[in-house]
């Protein structure tokens, strides 16, 4: 057994876990993924990354009783298709990429923002850009450029959010509200905790084209309302689940509002908080 200090992503306390060496044996295709309930460093419940030489590569905030929508793999994969997933460094994005960034890119993403991301290795910026325009194939139109810090001038970016691989460094209206990341993380959270290349991949393009189809059906829905109508999160979840055949939580739903909003830029008729939270009861 390997003793590895933690931090807390959300306190900063710090402590000692005890991990297997041959857990970390898988950690050389990627990382691995030690899951910290409260209790065990603080208060909190988190998860740790951590690479084949023992070294934390992040912290990540994550709700273990979050449960995302059912995600069905694709049945088959045509060759081209085949032939992108195979370009994609898998292993290399998920040690190279921060489980937090990921989440905050996905989340300027969903907010339709254009983004930029400074990166120091450039061997990376092609597996980077293929890997984003690959997760958001057929849903989410991106717009990001990766670019060297020489590259980067503010001026040239006024309108982008901007990130290198630790911070964020530009992010004007506030996106990026960490308080805010509760289902982008879990998608990211299982992207990392998937051992198979492949299939992590495949789980995370299939979770966001999932959030882009239910946000789609939500616009339709709002567009087809009468005159002062309001939106009861009860008949929602119910239409969703008549017309995908999905069930979703609450937190969920918040999510698809929020992509609806932000994303198709349709606003959202909710109900007053009483209404809305009976009316899903």
């Amino acid at each position: 057994m390997k003793k590895i200090e933690v931090r807390c992503p959300s306190c900063s306390s710090r402590g000692f876990i005890e991990v297997s060496e041959e857990e970390i044996e898988k950690a050389k295709r990627g990382v691995f993924a030690v899951n910290l309930a409260e209790g065990i460093i603080c208060e909190h419940s988190f998860v740790a990354y951590i690479d084949k030489n023992f070294m934390v590569r992040d912290t990540f905030m994550a709700d273990f009783q979050l449960e995302l929508p059912e995600i069905i793999p694709e049945k088959s994969i045509e060759p081209k298709d085949s032939a992108q997933l195979d370009s994609i460094n898998v292993s290399s994005i998920k040690l190279n990429l921060s489980a937090s960034l990921i989440a905050y890119v996905i989340r300027a993403i969903l907010h339709k923002r254009k983004i930029v991301l400074i990166f120091d290795q450039l061997f990376m910026f092609d597996d980077v850009q293929r890997f984003f325009d690959y997760i958001t194939r057929n849903s989410f139109e991106t717009e990001l450029v990766v670019i060297s810090e020489d590259q980067y001038n503010s001026e040239s970016y006024k309108d982008f959010i901007v990130f290198n691989r630790k911070d964020i460094i530009k992010d004007d209206d506030g996106i990026i509200n960490v308080k805010k990341l509760g289902i982008e993380r879990a998608l990211v959270q299982k992207f990392f905790e998937e051992y198979e290349p492949r299939p992590s991949l495949i789980y995370l393009q299939n979770g966001l084209l999932k959030a882009y189809q239910l946000s789609e059906t939500i616009v339709d829905i709002v567009k087809n309302f009468k005159k002062k109508e309001k939106v009861y999160s009860k008949k929602i979840i119910e239409d969703l689940s008549n017309i995908h055949n999905v069930k979703i939580q609450l937190k969920y739903l918040d999510f698809l509002f929020e992509i609806v909003e932000s994303y198709f830029n349709v606003e959202v008729p909710k109900s007053s908080n009483v209404s809305n939270f009976l009316g899903a009861l």
